[in-house]
C-alpha cells in the first residue's frame, strides 16, 4: 500500500472515530424569499421603493442588511418581468444585491422569459451554477442544501429519470445522516392561485426518501407552512418533509384559493422573509414581517436524521465475503478489473441497520496482473478508498474502514494493469460504528 493511501485510511479512522461536531458558537442563520424585484418600468416602481402594496423589495431586504446572516436563499423571479441583465442592474441589485456576496439563488419562471434566463446567470454568475442545468448544491454548517431548477422543459424535465432528478439522488446519497433542506419555484403544495404543482413530484420523492426535513418554494405570492407530509401529499410526522411557500419577497400579494391538506399557517398580504436557524441537530424559523407588517410565525424542531457521537461495536470476527466461494451476492466469480461487486453488509455477521461504518480486514488473492483495489460505500460516487495493492499472483491483506452509505452495502472494485485481468477478494469484519 502506498504512503499515500495509508494517510488517507488514517484520517478516515479518525473521522470515523470522533464524535459528532458540536455546533458552532453561531449557528447559521439563513433567510430565504422569492418573488422578488419589480421591474424598474412597473408604475409602482417609485424609484425602487416601491407603495404600500407592490414592489416592496426594499423594505424586505432592509431585514437582511447588517442582520449577521450566513447566506440568503433566493426562491425564484428574483427580477420581473423578464430578468434581463439591465433590469437585474436597475432593480434587484438596488435591494437585495446589497447581499448579493452571501445570496444563492434559484430562477423562477420570469428569469426564463429571457432566452436561457441569461440575465439571471450572467447577473449572479458562478453563483447561479451551470447555466444548462441551474441546480447545485452545498453545505453550510451541519446541514446540506439542495438548489434545484423547476422550469423543467427548459432543462430536460424534472421527472423521474431526468438528468436533475438522477443528479439530486446522487447528490443525497453522497450527503448521507445530515440535515437537509432543498429550495426552488414552483411548490409541489399551495394552497396559492397556482396550487399544487405535480412537475416536482419527483424531487419530493427523492428528498424523502432521502430523508429530507426542509423544501423551501415561491410562486404563490403568499406565506404558507406545511406540516410535514409524504410525496402523496399525506400527513407523516415521523419522516414527512415541511414545506414552506415564501414569495413574499416584494413584488406583489395574491389570494388564497383551495387550502390544502396539510396547511398549518397561511398569510397574504404581509410581505416579508423566513428565518431559519440551522442547528447540528434541528432548525428554528421565524417569519419576519418588512415594515408596516404584523404577521408572525415561529417554530423549532428536530431534524429526521440529526447526527449523533459515533459507537463503535466490536464483534467476534465475522466473514463477510469471499469469492473464492460458490456464487452469491458474497461469493464467486472474481471480481473483473474496473467493475464494481456490491457486497451486502447490514444483516450480514451481526451488523444492524444502524450501522455507518465497518472495520474491516482486506484479503486480494489470485490476481491476474498488478493493481489495487478500492473500497467505499454502495452509491455514493467517488467515496471509494484505495486500500491495498497488489502484484500479479501475490495473495495481500490490509485493515481499512469502510462507510457502509444508505444501502447498507460495501462497494468493491479491482483496479488492474489490464482491462480483462481478475482478482479474488476476501472481507472480514471486525466491528462496526453506529
Amino acid at each position: 500500500m502506498t504512503a499515500r493511501s495509508s494517510a488517507g485510511l488514517a484520517l478516515l479512522a479518525a473521522f470515523l472515530l470522533a464524535p459528532a461536531r458540536p455546533g458552532r458558537s453561531q449557528d447559521p442563520v439563513v433567510a430565504a424569499a422569492g418573488d422578488i424585484a419589480c421591474d424598474p418600468a412597473d408604475p409602482n416602481f417609485n424609484e425602487g421603493n416601491g407603495t404600500a402594496s407592490y414592489c416592496r423589495q426594499m423594505a424586505t431586504s432592509d431585514l437582511l442588511v447588517g442582520a449577521g446572516l450566513s447566506a440568503v436563499l433566493l426562491l425564484g423571479d428574483d427580477q420581473y418581468e423578464n430578468g434581463s441583465l439591465a433590469k437585474f442592474r436597475a432593480s434587484y441589485d438596488r435591494s437585495w444585491g446589497r447581499v448579493k456576496a452571501i445570496t444563492h439563488p434559484a430562477p423562477g419562471n420570469h428569469e426564463y422569459n429571457t432566452a436561457a434566463a441569461a440575465g439571471y446567470y450572467a447577473y449572479f454568475g458562478a453563483a447561479a451554477g451551470d447555466p444548462s442545468k441551474g441546480w447545485y448544491s452545498f453545505d453550510l454548517g451541519g446541514w446540506h442544501v439542495v438548489v434545484l431548477n423547476s422550469n423543467c422543459a427548459a432543462v430536460g424535465g424534472c421527472g423521474a429519470g431526468s438528468p436533475q432528478e438522477q443528479w439530486l439522488r446522487a447528490d443525497l446519497a453522497a450527503h448521507p445522516g445530515v440535515c437537509t433542506l432543498a429550495a426552488w419555484h414552483h411548490p409541489r403544495f399551495s394552497s396559492g392561485t397556482h396550487g399544487n404543482d405535480p412537475a416536482t413530484s419527483a424531487f419530493w420523492r427523492a428528498l424523502y426518501d432521502a430523508g429530507a426535513d426542509v423544501v423551501l418554494n415561491g410562486h404563490d405570492h403568499v406565506y404558507e407552512r406545511f406540516d410535514p407530509q409524504d410525496p402523496d401529499g399525506l400527513a407523516d410526522p415521523t419522516r414527512g418533509i415541511r414545506e414552506f411557500v415564501v414569495g413574499t419577497g416584494g413584488k406583489n400579494q395574491t389570494p388564497f384559493g383551495t387550502i390544502r391538506a396539510n396547511s398549518a399557517a397561511r398569510s397574504t398580504g404581509t410581505f416579508g422573509v423566513l428565518r431559519l436557524t440551522l442547528r447540528p441537530a434541528g432548525y428554528d424559523w421565524q417569519f419576519l414581517p418588512a415594515a408596516g407588517g404584523s404577521y408572525a410565525d415561529a417554530g423549532s424542531v428536530p431534524c429526521h436524521r440529526a447526527p449523533r457521537p459515533r459507537r463503535y461495536v466490536a464483534l467476534e470476527p465475522c466473514r463477510l465475503a469471499d469469492t473464492r466461494g460458490s456464487p452469491g451476492p458474497s461469493g464467486g466469480p472474481a471480481l473483473s478489473a474496473g467493475t464494481t461487486r456490491d457486497v451486502p453488509a447490514i444483516s450480514s455477521c451481526g451488523i444492524p441497520a444502524s450501522a455507518t461504518a465497518l472495520s474491516l480486514n482486506v484479503t486480494v488473492t489470485r490476481p491476474s496482473h498488478a493493481g489495487h483495489l478500492v473500497l467505499g460505500a454502495s452509491g455514493l460516487p467517488g467515496a471509494g478508498t484505495s486500500s491495498l495493492n497488489f502484484s500479479a499472483g501475490q495473495t495481500r491483506a490490509n485493515n481499512a474502514i469502510v462507510e457502509i452509505g444508505a444501502y447498507g452495502r460495501v462497494a468493491a472494485t479491482p483496479v488492474l494493469t489490464s482491462p480483462a485481468g481478475t482478482a479474488h477478494l476476501v472481507l472480514d469484519v471486525a466491528g462496526y460504528w453506529e
